[in-house]
């Protein structure tokens, strides 16, 4: 028998070592088992062969790498375990609704959909997930026709294609160029952009000289924007037809001093190099040389701290993207990335506000939905694509600008869309065919002039004395004409 004096020291002691364990846990993240697992459904085109599966491929490391730093969190989702359940779409309209249906009725519950990347998958997930009430993020997909008019439920973390004029408006204020002719292949993806940017140039008083469309003529489009003397000119078309106008800009002498291309060039690497077209790559860059090209920035460079705490800035992001990924990219990847924590944020918002667990979450509720639209139009946090808020489902993101300069697209600058600020002090300075950036028209000077008076008098007098001696000479002609 131990004395009552040491039960009654041990006993406190046992109070006191579980009263400091208690408060000590109360600011760590509980154990796994006691967490509970929450599930969002993925749309991904991943297969060998598949259309735009190296999106896929480039960004499921960075799927990962964000769903690990999201469960490792201590403040995020502190009572949750994030998981994803995700298929292949093939970029097939007919596998990724297949995809839909069956992770709706098999497995738990997903609260979000997460996806996709091909337009012709992405549409028909988007029109049936408003019927199940569910919200649906997008990494990739920059199609215009996704507006919060059509698709309420809709969200992109990417901006639109539409938000690609921006940074070329601000161009041609920087350069004071105010007319221009533009042209883009006539299909929705280019159209829709292109019809904003008129009305856009429309509203800020600029002339818009000549537009151009093209669907499989290329030539005869840019002969019209030059019979109209356009040196400004908008381009909007895809990379196979890019290689194409470039090549008949070459042919039609449409390129150096005196013309200057702003191109939105969302493209892959070395992406004119290709063989494709009855110019040879040579030619192809010479009619390059000098072309502005819009295009995502990657990755923010401002160098601030994200949401995740784990990688502290982009740059340490990359450096465990870098390490995950090994052969695939994806310029999606920054973007994946932080789709993954907007979506994490806004569960986190629905737990906090929502008086029943998120295990009791059911599909076609409106209450459901209601709040999740909610979370998503409250999101906001730095990520390493730069500050994520939502502006009627859309992305406010950053800009990269390259030019063509020496055979190599350089970066030349940013624009920010949430500031509007251009700013061409970050990266390789701006270089021109001629001296100077290229006039937007052909000037046309008149000057009077007028004779020096001393010559007008001399030649005049000259005259003079020239015209009568002429007709002296024929008053004496005419009256001896008839002596021998």
């Amino acid at each position: 028998m131990y004395p009552s004096s040491l039960v009654l020291v041990l006993t406190f002691a046992q109070i006191v070592l579980v009263f400091v364990g208690d408060r000590g846990a109360t600011g760590s993240r509980p154990g796994s088992s006691h967490r509970l697992d929450v599930y969002i459904a993925g749309f991904f085109p991943y297969g060998e062969g598949v259309e735009n599966g190296e999106t896929g491929r480039g960004v499921m490391p960075s799927v990962k790498l964000a769903l690990d730093h999201v469960n490792e969190h201590s403040t995020i989702l502190r009572n949750y375990r994030l998981h994803m359940w995700w298929n292949d779409t093939e970029c097939n309209a007919a596998v990724g609704m297949k995809s839909f249906f069956d992770m709706m009725h098999s497995g738990p519950h997903k609260l979000m959909l997460f996806g996709a990347a091909c337009t012709h998958v992405t549409d028909p997930i988007a029109k049936a997930s408003k019927h199940w009430h569910l919200t649906q993020l997008s990494y990739a997909d920059t199609h215009p026709m996704f507006t919060k008019d059509a698709f309420p439920n809709f969200f992109r973390v990417v901006p639109s294609e539409n938000a690609f004029n921006a940074p070329r408006l601000a161009l041609l204020k920087e350069f004071n160029w105010t007319r221009i002719g533009t042209i883009y292949q006539n299909e929705p993806r280019f159209s829709l952009p292109h019809n904003h940017m008129v009305a856009d140039l429309d509203a800020m008083g600029l002339d818009v000289v000549e537009t151009q469309s093209f669907v499989y003529d290329v030539e005869e489009s840019l002969r019209k924007l030059r019979e109209k003397d356009v040196r400004i000119i908008y381009g909007n078309f895809n990379e196979f037809w890019a290689r194409r106008v470039f090549c008949e800009a070459f042919k039609l002498d449409m390129f150096g001093r005196s013309y200057q291309w702003l191109v939105m060039g969302t493209y892959g690497n070395e992406w004119w190099a290709e063989n494709d077209t009855d110019c040879t790559v040579e030619h192809v860059s010479t009619a390059l040389e000098s072309t502005i090209l819009v295009d995502l920035l990657p990755l923010s460079t401002s160098g601030d701290i994200t949401i995740s705490g784990i990688v502290r800035t982009a740059d340490e992001y990359l450096t465990e993207y870098n390490s995950r990924r090994g052969g695939e990219y994806s310029r999606f990847h920054g973007y994946t990335y932080d789709g993954i924590w907007a979506v994490a944020s806004a569960i986190q918002y629905v737990s906090q506000r929502k008086e029943h667990s998120l295990t009791q979450f059911e599909y076609r509720v409106k209450d459901w939905e209601d709040i999740f639209l909610e979370a998503l139009k409250n999101t906001s946090f730095e990520g390493v694509t730069g500050p994520v808020r939502f502006y009627n489902n859309e992305r406010k993101a950053s800009f990269l600008l390259k030019q063509f300069q020496n055979g190599a697209e350089v970066k030349i600058g940013e624009y920010s869309s949430l500031t509007g600020r251009l700013d061409l002090s970050l990266g390789h300075p701006m270089k021109w065919v001629g001296r100077s950036p290229p006039k937007d028209r052909t000037l046309r000077i008149i000057e009077h002039s007028q004779v020096n008076i001393t010559i007008f008098v001399v030649l005049a007098s000259t005259s003079c004395v020239g015209i009568i001696m002429a007709t002296v000479f024929l008053a004496v002609n005419i009256k001896f004409r008839n002596q021998r």
